[in-house]
């Protein structure tokens, strides 16, 4: 196995999940074998991967296989800007800070967006950085940068509530013209939602309002057709694509 495709007619692996460490501690493959070779969050480290920036392992974890690349003592992969940071360390600082990236194995990548591969993925990241003193992890498809404490307590819930953790997965901007952009649900549908100014109101209600459609949106799938939605109080809203059909506008119902 290895972490490149020399198959020209493959994509290059998607780097979604990068794990922050300090520069100077950019953990090696023979360090992870060291925390990972008996660890009950693991079943199976090794063998080291050929990849053409130098250090990569493979990882096993419920059956899933996985590709941990840009150890150290090759090439640090870019850490993408800007990023929303959640309770990252208060001494974090992005200069001196490295990323490695934990891929989806290649008999899994066609179900990346799965959501039982997605918990298994974001858990495997939570443990390793962990065990190395990570500073974080990052998500690029939503651009959040997820302290420790912040991952460990969403993954809790997830794990004990099965309720999706919007805080995880997305984000969400003001837009110039005073609408609401989400970042992050691209990955699962290949669109992103706008709410409309009209429904912008307070950031707590606009936040809810955010969170409930990216967890209906993640399930219904893409979007073609104009639908109807219900807030939980009862207000109807509008959801239809753009002409482009890359984005979902909601307006008021």
């Amino acid at each position: 196995m290895s972490a490149h495709s020399d198959d020209p007619a493959q994509p290059a692996p998607a780097d979604d999940m990068l794990i922050l460490f300090p520069r100077e501690a950019r953990p090696t493959a023979a360090a992870i074998m060291e925390v990972a070779s008996d660890a009950p969050w693991l079943d199976h480290v090794g063998p080291e991967l050929d990849d053409t920036d130098g250090g990569a392992i493979a990882l096993q974890r419920a059956g899933l296989g996985f590709d941990l690349t840009g150890l150290a003592p090759g090439l640090p992969l870019p850490v993408p800007h800007p990023l929303s940071a959640l309770e990252l360390p208060s001494d974090f600082a992005p200069a001196r800070i490295a990323a490695a990236s934990l891929r989806l194995g290649p008999h899994i990548e066609a179900g990346r967006g799965n959501l039982a591969i997605l918990r298994e993925w974001f858990a495997l990241a939570a443990a390793l950085g962990e065990a190395l003193g990570a500073a974080g992890i990052v998500w690029t498809p939503a651009g959040l940068a997820l302290g420790p404490a912040m991952l460990a307590r969403n993954l809790q819930a997830w794990a004990a509530r099965g309720e999706l953790p919007v805080t995880l997965l997305a984000s969400f901007h003001p837009t110039l013209d005073g609408a609401v952009q989400s970042r992050g649900l691209a990955f699962f549908i290949g669109q992103e939602f706008r709410i409309e100014p009209q429904l912008v109101r307070g950031a707590g209600q606009v936040d809810a309002l955010a969170r409930l459609l990216f967890r209906h949106l993640v399930y219904a799938g893409p979007q073609s057709e104009t639908g109807q939605l219900s807030t939980p109080d009862g207000h109807p809203l509008r959801i239809e694509a753009a002409a482009a059909g890359h984005a979902i506008r909601v307006w008021p119902g």
